[in-house]
């Protein structure tokens, strides 16, 4: 079993059990509740950060020319405030791991939220997103960004776990950094959780620590590497990415297999591939064999236990 360290997110506080919520209610989300145990959370509510209070009347985003918000009982254009507040929570926030913010709202929806053509949202113009969930694309276009509704996809909702407990660890390994040989273990072990995301990423990080020297600067190499990291994991997770991945992995141990192993877990692989059949049992056989054969190369290997598995069974 890995440790696992903990991502830090920014959480939506009416997603943290906070009654901030234009009506005052709480919101209590199984997943969510049982994600914080695993997390160290920073909320915030960009409306009552605003100065609107709990309860308050309806806020809407429309788009003119630009995208504004407003209160219309109340008359009240709201968008500078809301631009000013964000640029502000997000320029001063220390490194972190991701974003989970509340679906559909005119302040932090990523998707869903109704954008109207006038601001007093009488004519529907298309669905897009909150303002505030704007301004953190914007600034933070490689972190994993999501809302609680998109999580209830399986896909998105694993993708979005893998995505924070790894970056949880590339930003302890840029904190402990000393040397070398530290990035190249850290990434010898992220080598097929890379992979699964994108080849190409993969090889262009081989090539920059395996050309490094020691005349170069290691907090360049390092913040170079980082930022590949990111963007690797900001590709999508595709299907036949992950299984030339699991292909790879599975040559470790071909040679020492049975052929009815062998052709058994071809045809597992195949119904994966079709989506009849979940990732986790491949990862459970591919971890079985590594302990088998005692391959510490492969049980080292965060790709085979991304994230804790308890948060698979909500």
């Amino acid at each position: 079993m890995r440790n696992f360290l903990k991502p830090k997110i920014i959480l939506s506080s009416c997603l943290n059990l906070e009654p901030v919520r234009y009506n005052g209610k709480v919101i209590r989300d199984p997943f969510i509740i049982k994600l914080r145990e695993y997390c160290e959370i920073i909320s915030v509510c960009p409306e009552v950060s605003i100065g609107l209070g709990v309860p308050r009347d309806k806020i809407i985003v429309y788009k003119d020319n630009n995208y504004r918000i407003y209160q219309p009982n109340k008359e009240l254009d709201l968008t500078q405030k809301m631009i000013q507040f964000s640029e502000n929570f997000l320029s001063n926030i220390s490194e972190i791991d991701g974003f989970l913010l509340k679906s559909k709202s005119p302040s932090c929806g990523v998707s869903n939220t109704v954008v109207y053509k006038d601001k007093y949202g009488k004519e529907f113009y298309f669905k897009g997103r909150g303002l505030f969930a704007m301004k953190v694309l914007e600034k933070f276009p490689f972190l994993p960004i999501e809302d609680e509704r998109r999580l209830r996809n399986k896909e998105i909702r694993e993708r979005f776990l893998i995505r924070i407990f790894a970056l949880s660890e590339l930003r302890e390994m840029k904190s402990r950094l000393k040397n070398i040989s530290e990035l190249m273990e850290f990434h010898q072990n992220h080598k097929y959780l890379i992979m699964a995301f994108s080849l190409k990423h993969l090889k262009i990080m081989g090539n920059l620590i395996g050309n490094y020297n020691k005349e170069e600067s290691l907090e360049k190499i390092k913040n170079i590497y980082s930022d590949l990291f990111k963007e690797a994991l900001s590709i999508g997770l595709k299907i036949g990415n992950q299984v030339n991945t699991i292909i790879h992995i599975f040559g470790h141990f071909s040679k020492r297999l049975k052929k009815g192993e062998k052709i058994h877990f071809l045809k597992i692989l195949e119904k994966y591939r079709n989506g009849r059949i979940e990732i986790k049992i491949i990862r459970e056989i591919l971890k079985n064999w590594a302990y088998r054969f005692e391959d510490k190369y492969i049980l080292n290997q965060t790709y085979l236990e991304p994230y804790p598995e308890e948060l698979n069974e909500i």
